[in-house]
């Protein structure tokens, strides 16, 4: 039986957290009174935070309002020496292939704090094309990225989009939820597009895609 972890209160860096937590779930920018009610704790103290994080680049203040909300520093640091990244740098040349051969854009997504979350994207070099914007959280449920890592036993998944009116998804599995990696590769496209694509070229791309960053990651 191992001992049990000691408990050490650090007040400031508790505080510091409690406010990137706060912003973070929150839809929209919140003011400095804003996140002292939230957090109850007292606007001096709250500022004096707010000024660091701020100078440190986790936040940054909207131009008009002057109400916080977190940049992306955070991504960054969560995602530099882990599995995630390799995944990042591994996948980023099949995708380009994928967006290349169908003229669509592709994302890839995984499930974070019960959100689905963008992690990257290939945009399609048409013209006219639809993105997605990495960093974009969404419910899982309402989207077929979400539905098919919420499901271990498909493979893939393909359905009209839920949260985008005249969009069809397709998506494969990326690794598995007890590995390491556990992503959606998915490829949308606009309905109402001349020449609209068949899902089994799709599904083709997104295979040959897949099998690409599964070797590649040994996985």
């Amino acid at each position: 039986m191992s001992a049990a972890s000691p408990s050490y209160s650090v007040p400031a860096l508790e505080k510091g957290l409690d406010i990137l937590e706060a912003l973070a779930a929150s839809p929209t920018p919140l003011s400095l009174a804003e996140l002292a009610r939230d957090l109850n704790r007292g606007s001096a103290e709250i500022f004096r935070m707010l000024v660091c994080l701020e100078r440190r680049s986790y936040l940054r203040r909207e131009m008009v309002s002057g109400k916080y909300m977190p940049t992306l520093r955070l991504f960054e640091l969560a995602h530099a020496h882990t599995p995630l990244k390799m995944l990042l740098d591994v996948a980023r040349e099949p995708m380009r292939q994928v967006s290349a051969l169908l003229g669509e854009s592709c994302h890839l997504s995984v499930i974070e704090r019960g959100k689905l979350l963008v992690i990257a994207r290939e945009d399609s070099p048409e013209s006219v094309r639809l993105t997605i914007e990495v960093g974009s959280r969404f419910e899982p449920k309402k989207t077929a990225s979400g539905r098919l890592l919420m499901a271990p036993e498909l493979e893939s998944v393909a359905a009209r989009d839920e949260t985008i009116e005249g969009v069809d998804d397709l998506v494969l599995r990326i690794g598995s939820p007890e590995a390491a990696v556990h992503a959606a590769l998915a490829v949308s496209w606009l309905r109402s597009r001349k020449r609209a694509k068949k899902s089994a070229a799709v599904l083709a791309a997104l295979k040959s895609a897949s099998k690409t960053i599964h070797q590649t990651l040994g996985i």
